[in-house]
């Protein structure tokens, strides 16, 4: 299966089609599917609950492949047999707890597909192929303790070290650390640094409301919780938004193969809730 369609489905979270939002997805009707009479007798001997269960296993394992650590559930639910075998299925709902996908934490997610019909086919050189756009809803909560260690990760150290080879090529300062807290609807991003000629670390204490703009996650309304400047906290807002953690998780997601759009976030009890919407979109002829 495509690597976007694996990563995008480790992510996303998704929650019962309701029949009046199918409608507005344009969900295709389905086609290629084997007679009436198989599709019985495959539900019927039970030939297709077994298929549907080596179905999950196989999935589970291939998205095993692409993250470091955590528990996935599968639930795979197909039309026969022969039908899944051509990657022709009703729906696909995935679950995750404790996930770390290089180096990005996430606690929970929950996908479902939307449509009724689903159609993936393959190659005798085992090539898969989207044959009809995947629309899907998505779910995930991100711990105050996931963007820390998200924050620790190799990847996210890098941006922290692009940065402060910028503030040293102008003679600004260097930052030595960084992590989160969330306390009631905010996020307060906790920046120490260096300055040139100082020997003490300096600390940032900046808290930020977390909204969606355009489809990402965002930190806006900046706010200085200790004693520094107005200019300071523009400066240091700008800064922490290129190296916004949630972001940062979020771009893994990135694919011109997939449309992707947040909807939805909010803080609470320590965690952070992100929903919205994703489609793989289905592969030119």
């Amino acid at each position: 299966m495509k690597r976007i369609f694996l990563l995008l489905l480790i992510f996303l979270a998704g929650q019962v089609c309701f029949s009046q939002t199918c409608k507005t997805l344009n969900c295709v009707e389905p086609y290629d599917l084997t007679s009436v009479f198989s599709r019985f007798v495959s539900v019927v001997t039970g030939q297709n609950f077994l298929a549907e269960k080596i179905g999950e296993s196989l999935t589970k394992k291939a998205i095993n492949k692409s993250i470091c650590t955590g528990k996935i559930k599968v639930n795979l639910d197909s039309f026969s047999t022969r039908d899944l075998k051509a990657g022709r299925f009703k729906s696909l709902e995935i679950t995750g707890n404790n996930v770390n996908i290089d180096g990005i934490y996430i606690s929970y997610f929950d996908l479902k597909t939307l449509c009724d019909f689903n159609y993936i086919s393959h190659d005798e050189s085992e090539n898969y192929y989207v044959k009809e756009d995947i629309p899907a809803v998505f779910k995930i909560e991100i711990t105050e303790d996931d963007l820390n260690n998200t924050m620790n990760s190799s990847d996210y150290k890098r941006l922290i070290y692009d940065i402060n080879n910028l503030g040293g090529m102008l003679n600004i300062f260097s930052i030595t650390s960084t992590s989160v807290k969330l306390k009631s609807d905010k996020m307060y991003y906790i920046v120490k640094y260096a300055l040139p000629f100082v020997k003490r670390t300096n600390e940032a204490v900046i808290s930020y409301d977390i909204c969606v703009d355009e489809g990402r996650i965002v930190l806006k309304n900046p706010e200085l919780v200790n004693n520094h400047s107005s200019s300071e906290l523009e400066y240091f807002a700008n800064i922490l938004n290129y190296i916004n953690p949630l972001d940062f998780s979020a771009k893994i997601l990135e694919n011109k193969d997939a449309k992707f759009n947040i909807k939805n976030v909010k803080i609470s009890d320590k965690k952070i809730t992100v929903d919205g919407t994703m489609t793989v979109l289905k592969d030119k002829e």
